[in-house]
């Protein structure tokens, strides 16, 4: 690092001289004592920083850290206005409407408008019948196990799970952007055309059929 004396006798001395790196740089060796000098493009970026600024401080002296050109209050403001419209937009949409960066729009979401990303629970929308029916179901099994001694191992335990076509998302990529939570809970129509995978298992047998198809009536 150079004081403000030695920038301004490169500058002056380089400017008397008729722009001649070189020579300045020896010269300021010997005025100053100093075994090296700045080399021929400092000398020269330095001079044309003096005729651009007119001065010769450091460019980053009062502005410590990166400048922050994204973070405005103007975007700040157009990211609000989406979230309010509709809270359930993910941050790439947001981004691709305003035309920023997915960390840009993800710093002022948390940052700025301390928002953050909820999850939306979701659940069948079962009818109360429904609900009787199953509950009559279980009491009577469980006599029909009690008195006629049923063998629980011949039992096949059935698993499925159903990929939804009509646009219903996953629970783990569903939020819901808001400065608190608003413990939102959602119904899913239960005859929504879907892909189901299906698979059967019997404790007794150690058996397992498994199968892939499409319906729309369940």
């Amino acid at each position: 690092m150079y004081s403000i004396e030695q920038l301004l006798f490169l500058v002056l001395e380089n400017h008397i001289l008729e722009c001649s790196p070189t020579s300045t740089r020896r010269i300021f060796t010997k005025i100053f004592n100093v075994p090296k000098g700045p080399d021929a493009k400092t000398i020269r970026k330095l001079f044309a920083k003096f005729e651009r600024t007119g001065s010769v401080d450091d460019n980053r002296v009062g502005n410590v850290g990166p400048r922050q050109i994204v973070v405005t209050p103007e975007n700040v403001a157009k990211v609000s206005e989406i979230v309010q419209q509709n809270p359930r937009n993910t941050v790439r949409r947001i981004a691709s409407g305003i035309g920023l960066k997915r960390s840009s729009t993800q710093k002022i979401l948390r940052k700025s408008l301390r928002m953050f990303p909820y999850k939306i629970q979701s659940h069948q929308a079962i009818p109360i019948n429904a609900v009787r029916q199953r509950f009559d179901f279980a009491n009577e099994i469980l006599t029909i196990i009690d008195n006629e001694g049923f063998d629980v191992g011949c039992i096949w335990f059935t698993y499925e799970a159903h990929f939804h076509l009509n646009g219903f998302m996953n629970k783990q990529n569903w939020r819901f952007w808001g400065p608190e939570n608003p413990h939102l809970c959602e119904g899913r129509p239960p005859h929504s055309p879907k892909v189901t995978a299906w698979v059967a298992e019997c404790m007794q047998q150690r058996h397992c059929r498994r199968f892939l198809y499409a319906r729309n009536d369940l």
